[in-house]
């Protein structure tokens, strides 16, 4: 309707041609016990991080003059009958030990949170929350300053929380799993002092192990040039314990060396033994992994290929192909081949033949025409992907008319399909396995330790194990860190977990909905289309050398 009340007589671009079908929605979905997404089927049992709460344990902002000179006003000491003074001395972060003064020889005085062993309460809670905020010491110290709550944290106090966050390590796994492995940096370009690896059993689809390999320490590097000096020597048999700095070599090769450090301390840690490993293709981690023989072949190692990946390599060899007069390969066909490959992977994860049949249906289905239709791989029936075949199965299929077909020039698309149709790299891609949990852990580490933010190799283990927790299990997992630490947890920090949760199963159960991926696809094919379109009407603008 129009703003007159008119029925509206064209189609806005947002318009389906086809009538959708009611999936549900977000009130559907509430009464459905059967949940979709892997967030929600993770977070189903929650009983083992379920923290004590004292309903008691709260703070609050106020001003200091403001709240105690009013107090001051009405106040009176009980024994010397006296007016009394209320002053703030001795504070360290945002603790502060609160003096009554009065005309009493003795002055009481109270801290302002309760300590623990050697750090105070608020102290530690706020660098931890502050933390998964994704904010360091200087942030802590910049907000504590515009607050007016104080100077904040000293470096040596802020380290010395840091040193004593604990985390606890839990798990029930088989014998013998199946790992997906990934590595993430600090820095693009494989020159990153700090890198993560992460393993992450596949049909738990919980983080198993990770590591964090960092090539720098600062108290390393003040030593610099006096390495073969006695007072370095003396000071290192100190220090090597504590040091740093855990890995040798480039950066590239963190992710190797994380992946077989894990890999060794399985059977020690959780007594299971990593039978197979899923990878990217991305680095020689799987070769280095087999000559290092951790279990002395029972079991030997097998790889498996993560089907994300693989689907690029078809854009990749398709972009990179050279460039045809006839065979216009445009982005959103390169993708279209990549998303066809990926189908035919994941659709018959059981067969290699099939997987081959379903990627040369597509092949010949693309070069097919009038007067030479290919298309006898290609599903039959009136559920047939293909056109043709459903024609066909309606007795009309000399009314089919073939749309533009790369029958111009094959040359180019045949080798990259016979590539990638080789039995060892389908086989590799058997049972449709990904990194899709290796990526979205390592999202969640970046998002608590930002990569525009230097931090230490201390600060990554602490966002990389909280993640982990938080990732494998819920937000409870973090309140049960804190009480770990000593914090004690109040009736708000339960309830934000509550929430958090609640909304993390809302949102992975929308968003693993079949109407949500079917826009999701839709809104990136648009745009893939609408970049073609401004590239072919503008021409290149931009590449090395374009202005010479």
């Amino acid at each position: 309707m129009d703003r007159k009340g008119k029925k509206r007589q064209t189609k806005s671009p947002g318009d389906s041609a086809k009538k959708r079908k009611f999936r549900g929605n977000q009130h559907t979905s509430e009464l459905c016990t059967d949940f979709v997404s892997t967030s929600a089927n993770k977070l189903k049992n929650q009983d083992d991080f379920e923290p004590a709460i004292d309903e008691s344990s709260t703070y609050v902002v106020l001003c200091f003059s403001l709240v105690f000179t009013a107090l001051q006003s009405v106040l009176q000491c009980k024994v010397c009958n006296s007016g009394i003074q209320f002053l703030k001395q001795s504070q360290v972060g945002l603790e502060f030990t609160l003096c009554i003064k009065c005309k009493c020889d003795e002055m009481f005085t109270v801290h302002s949170c309760p300590k623990l062993r050697n750090a105070y309460e608020i102290n530690r809670r706020f660098t931890y929350a502050m933390r998964l905020l994704g904010v360091g010491l200087a942030g802590i110290n910049l907000f504590c300053s515009l607050m007016d709550l104080g100077t904040g944290l000293n470096k040596n106090g802020y380290y010395n929380i840091l040193q004593n966050k604990k985390n606890t390590e839990n798990g029930n796994y088989e014998n013998e799993i199946t790992v997906s492995g990934d590595g993430s940096w600090a820095k693009r370009g494989f020159t990153s002092l700090l890198g993560l690896v992460s393993l992450v059993g596949k049909y738990s689809n919980k983080v198993v192990d990770v590591t964090v390999k960092s090539k720098v320490c600062k108290a390393c590097e003040k030593w610099v040039g006096k390495e073969e000096t006695d007072d370095y020597l003396e000071w290192y048999e100190n220090h090597k314990d504590k040091c740093t700095a855990n890995h040798e070599g480039s950066s590239g090769k963190m992710e190797v060396d994380g992946v077989i450090d894990m890999f060794k301390r399985s059977i020690e840690w959780f007594d299971v033994k990593y039978k197979r490993y899923v990878g990217d293709g991305d680095s020689k981690t799987f070769k280095n992994l087999l000559d290092a023989d951790i279990y002395n072949g029972e079991p030997v190692v097998e790889k498996s290929e993560c089907v994300l990946h693989v689907k690029k390599r078809m854009y990749r060899q398709n972009s990179e192909a050279p460039k045809v007069k006839n065979l216009v390969l445009t982005n959103k066909l390169m993708i279209q081949l990549g998303v066809y490959y990926r189908l035919a992977i994941m659709r018959n994860e059981n067969s290699v033949d099939e997987i081959k049949k379903a990627m040369w249906a597509t092949y010949y289905h693309l070069i097919s025409t009038d007067e030479k239709p290919q298309h006898s791989y290609c599903p039959e029936g009136l559920d047939s992907w293909c056109k043709y075949q459903k024609c066909k199965a309606e007795n009309k299929e000399e009314t089919f008319i073939h749309p533009p077909a790369f029958n111009k020039d094959t040359a180019i698309l045949k080798p990259i399909y016979e590539e990638l149709s080789s039995d060892d790299l389908l086989k590799r891609c058997l049972d449709r396995n990904t990194q899709n949990n290796n990526e979205a852990f390592n999202h969640c580490v970046w998002n608590l330790a930002p990569k525009h933010i230097f931090i230490g190799q201390k600060t990554l283990e602490i966002a990389a194990w909280t993640a982990a927790y938080t990732f494998n299990e819920s937000f409870l997992s973090v309140l049960k860190i804190m009480e770990t630490m000593g914090v004690t947890i109040g009736p708000h920090a339960r309830a934000y977990a509550n929430m958090y949760n609640n909304s993390r199963i809302s949102t992975a159960e929308k968003n693993a909905a079949f109407t949500s991926k079917e826009a999701r696809i839709a809104r990136r094919s648009q745009k893939v289309a609408q970049n073609d379109d401004y590239e072919e009407t503008e021409g290149l603008l931009y590449a090395p050398g374009i202005a010479d």
